[in-house]
């Protein structure tokens, strides 16, 4: 019983295209992919139980490294005591949801007003410099996800950016401290696709149509006991936790977890 570490055969993290893309954004400094079988049951709700036993997993404390002041360090050695988590919606099959984003819902109909994207060329419109929880905001659509004052930050319910979709393409917009952003919306939104069917699995539901199979949730934080004494933290305390993360999706199916992980610390 236990945690096998598994490198999946096609994986997005591995395509020059995203790793390419990653790069750009200053993601891929901060960012760790890993896939794990698991042997025990875990039922949908024991979100909490399946966490603590990886996370105290020798199979997993050997692989999973955890970003610290001084770099990368692996988590052998520590026991973790308490794993706080959060269930994260994951119920989208389709793109649709960026439609309003991508200017293809006139303002009138509850698109954005004024435009993120040029309707002609698809350019993201760029607007005055300015900086919000440490990142820089240069552009509508940025101003949109960062700024509570914008004309445009009720654009979105809070149901829709809670789903794992929606957060997919937010993380990758938002990128790292030293992210060069696109001039366009598409290379987020393909990224997003890409990542999104990496993190989760489909299944056909019972009228015939496609449904997501994974469970996701969403590590806020752990409580790990060093050897000796002491304790560590998912994220070092200089990361930025904007756009720090740390998410498991656990596939009943394949008996798959995959964990996705990025701590964003400024170079400054």
């Amino acid at each position: 019983m236990g945690f096998q570490h598994v490198q999946l055969p096609k994986c997005a993290f591995n395509e020059p295209w995203m790793k390419s893309l990653l790069k750009k954004w200053d993601l891929s400094r901060g960012l760790q992919f890993l896939a794990f079988r698991f042997t025990k049951f875990y039922h949908r709700m024991a979100g909490s139980e399946m966490a603590l036993d990886l996370f105290n997993d020798p199979v997993f404390q050997s692989t999973f490294k955890i970003m610290t002041a001084d770099g990368w360090a692996p988590l052998a050695g520590h026991k973790v005591v308490h794993v706080d988590l959060e269930n994260v919606p994951a119920t989208l099959t389709r793109m649709d949801l960026f439609d309003k984003v991508a200017g293809e819902v006139p303002a009138e109909a509850g698109g954005p007003d004024p435009p993120i994207v040029r309707s002609v060329g698809g350019h993201i419109l760029q607007r005055m410099d300015d900086v919000r929880d440490g990142i820089p905001v240069n552009d509508n659509l940025r101003e949109m996800l960062l700024c509570e004052e914008s004309d445009n930050a009720g654009l979105y319910s809070e149901d829709e950016m809670s789903e794992l979709l929606w957060r997919c393409f937010e993380h990758l917009s938002l990128g790292g401290p030293c992210c060069q952003n696109e001039d366009k919306l598409e290379p987020y939104l393909e990224a997003a696709k890409r990542l999104y069917k990496e993190l989760v699995s489909v299944q056909r539901s019972g009228e015939g149509g496609l449904e997501v199979a994974s469970t996701v949730f969403r590590i806020k934080g752990i409580r790990a006991e060093r050897e000796g004494g002491g304790s560590v933290p998912l994220f070092p305390r200089k990361a930025n936790l904007r756009n720090s993360f740390c998410y498991i999706t656990m596939d009943p199916n394949t008996r798959l977890i995959r964990l996705l992980y990025h701590a964003f610390i400024p170079y400054w």
